[in-house]
């Protein structure tokens, strides 16, 4: 799976030099927001930094990817958010998979694996609870379907295998 990714150094591993998102191969963590994605002994599975590893300009990009290999694959955009900017959180999704070749070209060397469907999953990981109302009109403005995770030191990490 690592092929995918076009610039190695940018995948969480554990005991490595990693970025300073990483928290180990298999969570990551931005100002207190993190996301981890836990695995049976059949899957695989990897993060990688996107902002400022991935792509390093100074363009409308996301925080990260999850790269999971299962029963099916999936890939899940992330984008971690504090209280404030959440419609900002839904551009950068919306920007980074519609314009951004480089999360295409990711997209496309994992499908190239095993010539395999990728379900692709867009996520918000934020410490403000949304409300429907919000989130309809977000979607709808940047044609995008969003899963909103809640997330702050006082409560447990959102697993995204709970939301394949």
């Amino acid at each position: 799976m690592t092929t995918c990714i076009p610039n190695e150094n940018c995948i969480c591993k554990q005991y490595t030099s990693a970025p300073k998102e990483c928290r180990g191969d298999l969570q990551i963590e931005e100002k207190g927001k993190k996301v981890k994605i836990s695995l049976k002994s059949d899957e695989k599975a990897l993060f990688a930094i996107i902002d400022n590893c991935i792509i390093t300009d100074n363009g409308t990009k996301t925080d990260a990817i999850c790269l999971f290999q299962g029963s099916k694959k999936y890939s899940f955009l992330l984008e971690l958010k504090g209280f404030g900017d959440i419609e900002k959180a839904f551009n950068q999704l919306s920007y980074t998979k519609n314009k951004r070749g480089e999360y295409k070209e990711i997209i496309k060397r994992f499908k190239n694996l095993d010539n395999r469907k990728v379900n692709e999953k867009f996520v918000i990981v934020t410490n403000r609870l949304l409300n429907a109302y919000e989130r309809e009109k977000f979607e709808k403005n940047y044609q995008i379907r969003v899963s909103v995770l809640f997330s702050k030191d006082t409560t447990t990490i959102p697993d995204l295998k709970d939301y394949q």
